[in-house]
């Protein structure tokens, strides 16, 4: 199965650091991703040594799972899909895996370079890669022959660089144009957004206004607005079936790495040091999340909380309304990339290698102006926030963008 938890599982619970649940540091390089599974109950992280990691998000202590062992170089993504992991590596390929016996079940090769995106959309897995191209695979193998070169059943082109998010959009089936298995948007290096048919895999509208590298995307509840995010530090709304721009949502001051649409709430993680909130009805910016020091590369809605993690090495709790700073996260030491959350607990993981588990309850009973948010840590002093180590971190969040 992999790792065997026991008292000492690398997991500790270091002195002076409020909140802190567990410091696990199985991980042998730095975490690149995390996925929760549809029930919030299984966390996978994903890292430079190469491989994946399963967690129990409901044990407490968290428990490692299983150890993914196999890809030849580092895990660039992770994906949950009924009763298996999918990985995503630089070594171009993507991995299959039973949950239960962390047994590897397929490998899919095809892509030419490394995978930026996986996204599992019923017995179809999506992928993006630095080779420009997207592809769809049978997330079903059983039906083929050995051969599994035959997993590929699309490959989608058109992008002129290295394609990096993806999502998928299901539409009615009266909606005309083949969209019956619905329609993937993909966003690119070459500063463009492209839908397509995942039907007839066809290119049905080019999204063109960006002047730099798009970095992520989302789409509203109705299935008819397209939010896309990147370099030049816009957020931009489209009509997805026209195609047509309609809003330009300004503010960022640099480039924006993460998006979360929220009932009728945008959220947005920028390296200008801030997160935002935005009214998708008007396009108007609400709520400036501050304090940070360095990029928002994750953010989170929970509850009413907005979770950030950010390149200053510590996560953010705030309330999601009114901008109050709740809670600080402090003691990685290394930048933030990935946050996910469940009930009454927050998961980081870290450039640093480390995943750690923090408490989030009680926060209702606290007042913004307790000690607890005016204490001021030692160890801001040393951050860097340009430092080398830092800006490595952040770069691997997406290989398209400079600074």
């Amino acid at each position: 199965m992999g790792c065997q938890p026991s008292k000492d599982s690398g997991a500790k619970k270091p002195k002076k650091q409020p909140h802190l649940l567990q410091e696990i540091k199985d991980h042998k390089g730095g975490i690149n991703c995390m996925v929760l599974s549809d029930d919030g109950s299984l966390l996978i992280t994903g890292s430079d040594d190469k491989t994946a990691r399963m967690w129990s998000t409901l044990s407490d202590p968290t428990e490692c799972l299983g150890v993914l062992e196999g890809h030849e170089g580092y895990i660039t993504c992770v994906a949950v899909h009924e009763q298996c992991v999918i990985t995503g590596s630089s070594d171009a390929t993507i991995r299959k895996w039973f949950i239960a016996t962390a047994e590897c079940l397929a490998i899919y090769t095809g892509h030419s370079s490394r995978i930026s995106r996986l996204l599992c959309v019923g017995q179809l897995i999506f992928s993006t890669s630095s080779d420009h191209t997207i592809r769809a695979w049978l997330f079903d193998l059983r039906e083929i022959s050995d051969d599994q070169g035959e997993a590929c059943i699309k490959v989608f082109e058109g992008h002129t660089k290295g394609t990096y998010p993806l999502i998928h959009i299901p539409m009615d089936e009266n909606a005309g144009l083949d969209l019956g298995a619905g329609v993937l948007v993909t966003g690119s290096a070459d500063c463009t957004a492209r839908s397509w048919s995942v039907d007839s895999g066809l290119c049905l509208k080019i999204f063109r206004g960006h002047t730099a590298p798009l970095n992520c995307l989302s789409y509203d509840d109705q299935k008819q607005v397209l939010y896309t995010a990147g370099g030049d530090g816009l957020i931009k709304s489209w009509n997805l079936m026209t195609g047509e721009s309609m809003k330009v949502l300004r503010g960022h001051e640099g480039p924006v790495f993460c998006l979360l649409i929220h009932k009728r709430m945008l959220y947005s993680g920028s390296s200008d040091k801030s997160a935002r909130s935005w009214v998708l009805e008007f396009g108007e910016c609400t709520r400036v999340y501050s304090g940070h020091r360095h990029t928002v590369s994750s953010i989170r809605h929970f509850e009413g909380m907005l979770y950030t993690g950010c390149g200053d090495t510590m996560a953010r709790m705030f309330e999601a309304k009114s901008g109050t700073l709740k809670r600080t996260f402090k003691g990685h030491e290394n930048a933030i990339v990935c946050v996910e959350v469940v009930p009454g607990k927050l998961f980081t993981g870290s450039y640093d290698g480390s995943l750690r588990v923090w408490n989030t309850t009680g926060v209702k009973d606290e007042t913004v102006f307790g000690t607890e948010l005016n204490d001021k840590d030692p160890r801001d002093d040393e951050i860097e926030e340009d430092s080398e180590d830092v800006k490595k971190a952040v770069k691997s969040l997406d290989p398209y963008l400079t600074y």
